[in-house]
């Protein structure tokens, strides 16, 4: 009877203990710092390769410069749906509905100058992303690695904080050595669901020069819900079962610039090129933190949910692009582009003097760990008939996470160990639109493919285990034009 009180005492102590902490890593750097391919149903048809083309109101997100070329105003509505390849885990299923897109672009023109056709106006909401994953991973072991042999590692070189405050309750002491080990273990089952949004608003004005010039200037606005569950179980070689769930929140908002320009070389040809500058988006964000962990499968006791708030800023990198676009009379378009970010100029910063020293060490990892991600896309527009319109797009994403990236417990922050070193991204979209007098209304199908190593946690001696991240979505935007 004192045995089990004492063991529930502990459970009691870790789950107070990790819910007063929290911080963020460089892998949740990655997340915050890279995007979707969303928007209207064309946008995505194309692949988002209408930077240089414009005249879709999505590309005030990334070339703001794209909006004049609208000669009417014109507003629209997106919404869709999002499955995955992986059956829902921890009660969430894998089939959400998204509302995707709503914007309306002002046309301003005859401004009496022979130069200045038009001025426009613009606003738009974009989900930029969708924070929607699961999975679920069935892991052999050899009987000796273990999540608690990184706990005794960690403490055995002179770590400190929450995990060498709380950990020892399931490690093993030598006197001899003075030191600590874990338990090994068999195998292991990791089950995890994401989900939570990035919504992105966007002020947008746009200049049309001699309808060969075009500028444009975004203000883009952010909300950010992300949220994940995870849960944990080794099969240690003594029989014993451990197990921790983790429970993650971060809230928040933020703001950057976007610049954009777009020129025609030839006034008489259809050609464009066109460039576009992102500022970094400034976020200021806040993260809850919740945590429960036993041993041996005791009865868990839960006390009531005591999450402390910790605010902090975090800043996404500079993003430069390039793009093409051409037309063929008026049936055939196409459009090539380039975007490069490098990741590793992110940068956490902290609101509490006492948490410098973290911060900076997650800023070495961010450094250390991830590298510069490069984007191609490719998009056509082919219309059979005057009312339409026929579209495909591809995309390829390289991974901004280094080979060699792990993850480091650090000063035991959190009961979190698990990363995925993900690959690089394909994306292939089809989309058929038809317009009307006044209005159109667009179909889009996009898939989504990456794989990645996933690790439970870090260990030189652990494989990584082959997961894979798919998804679809089917989206519709009606659009109105007057």
């Amino acid at each position: 009877m004192i045995d089990e009180m004492k063991k529930n005492i502990f459970i009691i102590a870790c789950f107070l203990l990790i819910s007063n902490v929290s911080a963020q890593n460089q892998f949740d750097a990655v997340e915050f710092s890279t995007e979707d391919l969303n928007g209207t149903a064309r946008y995505v048809g194309m692949g988002g390769a209408l930077d240089a083309l414009g005249g879709d109101i999505s590309v005030m997100g990334s070339n703001p410069a794209g909006t004049a070329i609208f000669k009417k105003t014109d507003a629209s509505f997106t919404g869709g749906i999002l499955f995955t390849g992986e059956n829902g885990q921890l009660g969430r299923d894998n089939l959400r509905a998204s509302f995707d897109q709503a914007g309306i672009v002002f046309t301003l023109p005859d401004y009496g100058s022979s130069n200045l056709k038009t001025i426009n106006f613009g606003f738009n909401y974009q989900k930029k992303r969708n924070f929607f994953n699961n999975q679920n991973s069935n892991i052999q072991l050899d009987g000796i690695l273990s999540q608690t042999n990184q706990f005794a590692n960690f403490i055995n070189y002179g770590g400190s904080g929450m995990v060498s405050d709380i950990t020892p309750s399931v490690l093993n002491y030598d006197e001899t050595s003075k030191e600590y080990s874990g338990v090994g273990a068999n195998s292991a089952n990791y089950r995890k669901s994401t989900f939570g949004y990035l919504n992105q608003y966007d002020l947008n004005v746009s200049f049309n020069v001699s309808n060969q010039f075009f500028f444009g200037m975004s203000l883009g606005i952010y909300d950010m819900n992300s949220k994940r569950d995870s849960y944990y179980m080794e099969l240690g070689s003594d029989n014993s079962v451990y197990d921790v769930s983790n429970w993650y929140d971060t809230d928040g908002s933020g703001y950057d610039l976007n610049f954009g320009f777009i020129c025609r070389p030839i006034k008489t040809s259809n050609f464009r090129f066109g460039v576009s500058i992102h500022t970094p988006t400034w976020f200021r964000l806040t993260d809850i933190n919740e945590s429960s962990l036993s041993l041996d499968n005791y009865d868990r006791v839960y006390p009531d949910y005591l999450p402390s708030e910790y605010e902090y800023d975090y800043r996404t990198p500079w993003k430069f692009g390039l793009s093409l676009g051409h037309t063929i009379s008026n049936n055939l378009a196409f459009g090539v582009q380039y975007e490069l970010s490098d990741l590793s100029t992110s940068c956490y910063s902290s609101l509490d003097w006492d948490n410098e020293d973290y911060f900076g060490r997650m800023n070495d990892y961010i450094k250390d760990h991830l590298k510069t991600q490069h984007s191609f896309k490719l998009g056509m527009e082919y219309k059979p008939i005057n009312n339409l319109a026929l579209r495909c797009g591809y995309n390829y994403i390289s991974s901004p996470i280094k080979d060699t990236a792990d993850r480091d417990i650090d000063n035991g922050y959190t009961c979190e160990t698990d990363y995925t070193n993900w690959k690089g991204t394909n994306r292939f979209t089809f989309g058929i639109g038809y317009r009307y007098n006044g209005g159109y209304i667009d179909f889009a199908y996009q898939y989504q493919t990456r794989k990645g190593d996933f690790y439970a946690f870090t260990d030189e001696n652990l494989r990584p285990k082959d997961v894979s991240d798919n998804r679809s979505q089917i989206m519709a935007t009606l659009g109105f034009r007057f």
